[in-house]
């Protein structure tokens, strides 16, 4: 019998969705992939896993049990505040919550947060899971222009050299990161989609054709030249539907371009509905770990047309669940959607050629007996 470990993951806590059911990212969820995480976890009696969170919006301490696993949620200042103390009192905290939990194993997630702040002399077996990549977000301008995305992404590279193993949501990210940090132990572990993603039927109307975009509207994402691209499609026969906020809708709003529909933030049953109905997803990022609607997307069977500047350069198959956008520019987009819906039949052929695969790929429990290993491994490297 293995022997058990306790692992501790710092992360955004899942328990919003745990106790009230997914919503959604356009309602608040930021990080979909972990509720999912939680109840594959749920079958390795081989782990004891105990979340810890800190929360600025709670007043006192959140304890409880969900999935076999413990959910602990600290109060906190808030994220900036925390920044200008340079991550100093978060770290003196989570620190002594370790102290008193004394697990084998510590699983920090996202250089966005402050979580990989405690990995400084930390003494014990660690993996950093990168949410993103902020450091190739701001050598490329990606990140949006105040202060507190200025500075954070400094901090990155600092904890990663503090990190036992790394890991990243796809084969784009691993790339980027061994760039960066050549001699650091970076595996991939592809994030699971939500089992509703599962659920949905694919029904494009033949005689109501849409792209969908679903993100955030700023540069990054590329949402300028998705505008840029429709412009250069002027008697276009279909419609652009964008699901998200950001920056950048008031500018793209004003242009008034005809067919051209704005959804905002959409809970999860609104979003099923437009993906459901939808030809295919349009990604046109400049940079992205993932994104995990694409992921989304792929499990439903809805193709993707997307850039090749992120872990979508590898889940998009050319001709075959999608078409690829490389190089990334207006023209090219402006080509590429406009033959992509011109063929309904085509479309509906890019949907299920590898669905099945897709679907097998991006299953959580993927992800889960990833984890599972790399803390066996590392916790086993301390034992020896």
């Amino acid at each position: 019998m293995c022997k058990r470990i306790r692992v501790a993951i710092l992360a955004d806590s899942p328990l919003p969705a745990l106790r009230d059911g997914a919503q959604g990212r356009g309602a608040g969820q930021g990080a979909t992939w972990l509720p999912p995480l939680v109840k594959a976890f749920e079958g390795f009696d081989d782990l004891e896993i105990i979340w810890v969170c800190l929360d600025s919006t709670v007043k006192a301490l959140v304890d409880e049990f969900h999935h076999g696993q413990r959910f602990m949620v600290f109060p906190h200042l808030r994220e900036p505040h925390d920044l200008r103390l340079h991550y100093l009192l978060a770290r003196w905290r989570l620190r002594k919550i370790l102290g008193e939990l004394k697990p084998d194993v510590v699983h920090v997630w996202g250089s966005e947060r402050c979580y990989p702040a405690v990995l400084r002399g930390l003494g014990m077996p660690s993996l950093f899971s990168i949410q993103g990549n902020l450091t190739r977000y701001a050598e490329i301008g990606g990140l949006p222009d105040n202060w507190f995305w200025k500075a954070q992404p400094r901090y990155e590279g600092k904890w990663v050299h503090e990190a036992t193993v790394i890991a990243c949501e796809s084969l784009w990210s691993r790339e980027v990161a061994l760039g960066y940090w050549p001699d650091k132990d970076i595996r991939v572990i592809e994030w699971g989609v939500h089992s509703l993603f599962y659920d949905i039927e694919r029904q494009p109307s033949e005689v109501n054709p849409y792209l969908l975009y679903c993100g955030g509207l700023e540069w990054r994402k590329g949402v300028d030249v998705l505008f840029e691209a429709l412009a250069m499609v002027p008697n276009r026969k279909w419609t652009l539907r964008l699901a998200g906020e950001g920056a950048l809708r008031s500018e793209f709003e004003s242009r008034d371009l005809a067919g051209v529909e704005w959804l905002g933030n959409l809970k999860w049953d609104e979003l099923f509905r437009q993906m459901a109905g939808a030809w295919g997803l349009v990604m046109p990022t400049r940079a992205d770990t993932g994104p995990s609607v694409v992921k989304e997307a792929l499990v439903i069977g809805l193709p993707v047309i997307g850039s090749c500047n992120g872990g979508l350069r590898d889940y998009i198959k050319d001709g075959e669940n999608g078409m690829h956008v490389d190089p990334l520019s207006a023209e090219h987009l402006a080509a590429v959607m406009a033959d992509f819906m011109s063929d309904y039949l085509r479309i509906i052929r890019l949907g299920k050629d590898l669905r099945e695969q897709d679907r097998a790929y991006f299953r959580p429990e993927r992800a889960a007996e990833a984890f599972r290993k790399v803390y066996r491994e590392i916790a086993g490297s301390r034992d020896g």
